[in-house]
């Protein structure tokens, strides 16, 4: 019996964790309708702005009154501080490009501090080569030489 009910409890937990899955991706498209909406919104708002371009032609064109020139260019000043805001954006991109191109450079100087590095331990080694041969030189040259100055 108590067996019975703990498979019960376990059918029961994983049922429950089940739920949790698809409570977490309600959520989740929840969360995805919320950005479509924002999205929506941001259509609409760029209709929005569409309709104002086309009722501005037709204002000028019917040379409407002083104070829907007003509301126009007001609309006009937020266009140009979006264009603004895009033009600073740009910039942003420009300098991030630029920031590349020199991260790319240091790279390129990294790989040539690292070929000089290499190119010192090469001369190095020769050195150590050269101090060798001239030990070795120094070792035999006495025994060679030795003969002749004892004679002097």
């Amino acid at each position: 019996h108590v067996s019975s009910i703990l498979t019960d409890l376990l059918t029961l937990s994983l049922i429950l964790t089940d739920l949790l899955n698809l409570s977490l991706m309600f959520t989740e498209l929840l969360n995805l309708s919320l950005i479509l909406t924002e999205l929506l919104k941001l259509s609409l708002i760029d209709t929005e702005l569409l309709k104002l371009s086309l009722i501005l032609t037709e204002l000028l064109k019917l040379s409407l009154i002083d104070t829907e020139l007003l509301k126009l260019s007001l609309i006009l000043t937020e266009l140009l501080k979006l264009s603004l805001m895009l033009t600073e954006l740009l910039k942003l991109s420009l300098i991030h490009t630029e920031l590349l191109m020199l991260s790319l450079i240091l790279t390129e100087l990294l790989k040539l501090s690292l070929i000089a590095t290499e190119l010192l331990k090469i001369t190095l080694m020769r050195t150590k080569m050269l101090k060798l041969t001239i030990l070795h030189l120094n070792i035999t040259k006495p025994s060679i030489i030795s003969p002749v100055t004892s004679q002097q």
